[in-house]
């Protein structure tokens, strides 16, 4: 038989306690944030909504504890994403003549 060293198990890790307590008195999760969540749909909806609302949520999160950092980051991502394709790509494409952007007189 070799000798082998006793497994070792990684010291467990508990989550960091919130505000929040759970139902049994335990330390639950913070509250999803209602501003990121708006601001994720905004994003894809009206994306320049979703930029000015992904700021205001970023603020609100770290000044109240609540969760939706990352969510109301990423709406900001995306909206500013989404509008930059919505005015450089076709303000591009009507610079270089694939859209014509001439105002015809119907008369």
């Amino acid at each position: 038989m070799t000798d082998l060293a006793p497994e070792r198990s990684a010291p467990a890790t508990s989550a960091p306690a919130t505000s929040a307590p759970s139902t049994d008195g335990t330390p639950g999760l913070a509250p999803l944030s209602l501003l990121a969540v708006v601001a994720i749909a905004l994003a894809f909806v009206a994306p320049i909504g979703g930029v000015v609302v992904g700021f205001i949520a970023r603020h609100e999160v770290r000044r109240s504890g609540e969760r939706g950092d990352g969510l109301a980051f990423a709406a900001i991502l995306i909206g500013a994403t989404l509008t930059l394709f919505g005015v450089l790509v076709p303000g591009a494409l009507a610079l270089s003549g694939v859209i014509d952007t001439t105002i015809q007189s119907w008369g």
